[in-house]
């Protein structure tokens, strides 16, 4: 696991965090906003990236497990397959 990808599912879990048990103060909006920007943009990579994803994964089930949380992290290394 590399360094990019632990950052990403630390910015998971503080948009998770908040969900559950929101922050008070500007670091709420803070979260929020990353929380759903992450969850948008790696819903819409799935739409774009769907063939892609089918074509070169091992585990498709997987493969759009990993687009989810990493988004063009993991894109990128199927890419290179």
């Amino acid at each position: 696991m590399n360094i990019a990808e632990i950052i990403t599912l630390f910015l998971w879990a503080l948009g998770l965090v908040n969900l559950i048990e929101p922050f008070n103060g500007f670091l709420f909006y803070i979260a929020h906003f990353i929380f759903f920007t992450l969850l948008i943009a790696h819903v819409i990579e799935i739409f774009i990236y769907h063939k892609l994803i089918k074509e070169k994964s091992k585990n498709y089930v997987a493969g759009l497990i990993q687009t989810f949380l990493f988004g063009v992290i993991y894109l990128n290394k199927i890419k290179k397959l």
